[in-house]
């Protein structure tokens, strides 16, 4: 890879990144450091990239996977605040709020599935190679994040 493909996945990828950074660790400052790993991984792997949606989904897998180790880190066990990912944010809506709060507190691996579909985009089998999980947990997951998030928000959320 080039500096310039380089440089392109990097201003192309390192918001999605971040956000799915957060999701799992919910710290700014470890999210952050996640972020510089994985771009410190791509510039030092050898491999050959087919396109720049390769490079994405790559990104995307070694992202999820050093936001996994850095949980399970002794010093990360001892937890976070919500607070400073909640300041970094600007909502339109008070209930844009209230949906971030509430994706927030699901348990991490329903946030996490949460994420990757609603926000990344990832479709249940692109989802299920990036955790290495099968298809039907990753349905499971979303059925049960979205049934927390009915509980929590209620039902006039659904219909929006």
């Amino acid at each position: 890879m080039n500096n310039d493909e380089f440089i392109y996945a990097v201003k192309r990828n390192s918001n999605r990144l971040y956000l799915i950074a957060l999701s799992f660790t919910k710290n700014h400052y470890d999210a952050e450091d996640i972020v510089q790993n994985v771009f410190l991984k791509l510039m030092n792997c050898k491999k050959e990239f087919e396109s720049s949606g390769h490079i994405d989904n790559w990104l995307t897998a070694v992202c999820v996977n050093e936001s996994k180790n850095l949980l399970k880190s002794f010093f990360r066990k001892n937890g976070t605040s919500l607070d400073e990912a909640k300041e970094l944010y600007t909502f339109d809506k008070p209930r844009d709020f209230d949906l971030f709060n509430a994706v927030m507190w699901l348990p991490k691996k329903e946030r996490t599935v949460i994420h990757l579909f609603y926000y990344e985009e990832l479709s249940i089998k692109e989802i299920a190679a990036v955790l290495k999980i099968s298809e039907s947990s990753v349905g499971t997951r979303l059925h049960r994040a979205r049934k927390h998030l009915k509980d929590i928000l209620g039902d006039d959320w659904i219909n929006e």
